[in-house]
């Protein structure tokens, strides 16, 4: 009795795809190895900041020989290797790659490698290198003389990007707004832990600091004359 080629390669793929979608199932209904990820979603290498590196962090469920790499155009960059105990891993990630050279602004994506269980987990968001500088600019500044605890400091501004603005007033600064829109408004009362700065001419700038930790250069110095209470 001939065999019937087409058939058994039909068995086969039967089978093939049985398998896959099996060990699939299996692994959706196994608890994840690691879990509580927390993945910062930009940062800039080059800011001189705190968030010049970028934060990886979760819980590995049992210890584990790991690699947590980075996966970029060019292929994966290790950024940590060896035996983690079971709990919480945290490794930072400073923008280089394989050569150790600052990599361009771009997105780039997050795994870990997890030898004894056999996986590859994708981590859950992208990192986003970004070194562009904001820039920011006043719209109005009112009034140009005031009285402390009488008036306040009004100032709007425009800045190129997300970003918070900074109120410096001679040199020091006096406010940073939570606000992240491409327009806003910040007041200053002209006080210093409650008490009212000394009478006379002040110099007051602006500056942005974007998402990643950018920051523009200062506005012009615009006077301001704060009068006697």
């Amino acid at each position: 009795m001939k065999t019937n080629a087409p058939t058994i390669l039909a068995l086969l793929l039967l089978v093939v795809t049985a398998t896959a979608f099996a060990v699939t199932q299996r692994l959706k209904l196994e608890p994840s190895p690691i879990s509580r990820t927390r993945v910062d979603d930009v940062f800039s290498p080059v800011c001189h900041c705190p968030s010049k590196v970028a934060n990886i962090e979760f819980s590995l469920r049992r210890a584990d020989q790991l690699r947590v790499a980075i996966r970029t155009d060019s292929g994966e960059v290790t950024i940590a290797q060896g035996s983690f105990a079971q709990g919480d891993v945290h490794v930072r990630w400073d923008g280089r790659g394989a050569n150790d050279e600052l990599l361009p602004d771009g997105v780039y994506f997050p795994l870990v490698h997890l030898e004894r269980v056999g996986r590859t987990i994708d981590l859950p968001n992208p990192i986003r290198i970004d070194t562009q500088r904001p820039t920011i600019r006043f719209t109005s500044l009112r009034p140009r003389a005031f009285t402390p605890g009488a008036v306040k400091l009004k100032a709007t501004y425009v800045v190129s990007k997300h970003a918070h603005a900074l109120l410096f007033v001679d040199g020091r600064r006096r406010v940073f707004t939570a606000s992240k829109r491409l327009h806003g408004r910040l007041q200053w009362s002209g006080k210093v832990a409650g008490h009212p700065v000394r009478p006379g001419r002040h110099k007051v700038k602006l500056v942005a600091e974007d998402l990643a930790g950018n920051r523009s250069a200062p506005t012009p110095a615009v006077v301001v004359r704060v009068r006697r209470p």
